[in-house]
């Protein structure tokens, strides 16, 4: 049987296709990349567009733009609103994508790959930021996951903006020097910081553009830039506050399993550290922690599950 799984988020979209053995085996056939598919973030129309594109891309890879896929998981960041799984599933419908379509959040392959015994706490720190859990007793918890205009605390798009605000304090003289001001106009292709607005204006996804100066500001705070190492420690705080939450209203305790995806949190061991160190500090352990650098594989895990069920039905 053939799945497929899509892992799509704020700053891209990963598409694998695979086949399914008698034995439950997993054996990737093809792989796509495209843009980001969060539809809150980038509209229907985007999300859409870079969803056909990766997809296309596995079954290409394979030369299997006519092969059958039975189950397709599509996790995809935004999509815990019912509307937003309708628009998806309706293009998954009208696109003949597959005999069994399921729209989950985007946190639920990394639960997947995460999880032990059936508890734990997935935590993403990507362009954005949202913490879910599975409880002893199967209740199920989501903190965080409220967007980039009151939300996304700790995250990549979280970063950037405080970025953004420190180099603009700097340049009027109301806050502290830092070397954010030159890594910034430079990364932008400027020499006067109050390019910076009319240049990210320009893009077609500001938030997205703006999360991309979070590796500038991390990289800055491990050089020593004092104003950098503040905004990075207050978005790990942010980002363990929320993983406290989740565990304290799961009742877990102060060890559990926890995986973590997204370019902040998993490309950045100083980042990553922080987070683990506030964690400590609350007296909070992660057994195990378990790093997950493609969340995709989480989403054909759920989809293979989906078909061994399938064939052990009468």
């Amino acid at each position: 049987m053939m799945i497929l799984g899509v892992d799509g988020g704020g700053s891209k979209t990963a598409a694998r296709l695979a086949h399914v053995d008698s034995s439950g085996d997993i054996s990737v056939v093809g792989e796509g990349m495209a843009g980001p598919s969060n539809v809150r973030a980038v509209g229907i129309e985007s999300a859409i567009e870079n969803l056909e594109t990766a997809i296309q891309a596995a079954r290409a890879s394979h030369d299997s733009d006519t092969t059958l896929i039975d189950v397709a998981i599509l996790a995809l960041a935004g999509s815990s609103r019912a509307d937003v799984r309708d628009q998806v599933n309706s293009w998954a419908e009208g696109f003949s994508l597959a005999q069994r379509v399921d729209v989950i959040p985007d946190t639920e392959p990394v639960l997947a790959l995460g999880m032990r015994e059936s508890i734990g706490i997935a935590l993403i720190v990507g362009t954005g930021s949202v913490a879910t859990g599975v409880g002893p007793s199967g209740s199920r918890v989501m903190i965080g996951g409220w967007g980039h205009w009151f939300g996304d605390h700790g995250s990549g798009y979280d970063l950037g903006r405080r970025a953004l605000a420190a180099m603009a304090n700097a340049v009027d003289e109301i806050g502290e020097k830092t070397v954010l001001v030159d890594a910034i106009v430079q990364h932008l292709g400027t020499d006067d910081p109050r390019d910076a607005l009319g240049i990210l204006g320009r893009s077609t996804d500001m938030r997205r553009e703006i999360a991309t100066l979070a590796p500038l500001l991390i990289k800055a705070a491990m050089d020593g830039d004092q104003v950098a190492e503040e905004i990075t420690l207050s978005a790990a705080r942010a980002s363990a506050r929320l993983v406290a939450a989740a565990a304290d209203k799961l009742d877990l305790g102060k060890q559990f399993p926890l995986g973590i995806a997204g370019g902040i949190v998993c490309n950045s061991a100083y980042y990553r550290q922080h987070l683990l160190e506030t964690l400590a500090g609350k007296a909070i352990q992660a057994m195990p922690l378990t790093i997950i650098d493609n969340p995709v594989e989480g989403a054909l895990l759920l989809a293979r599950d989906e078909v061994v069920t399938k064939r052990q039905q009468p």
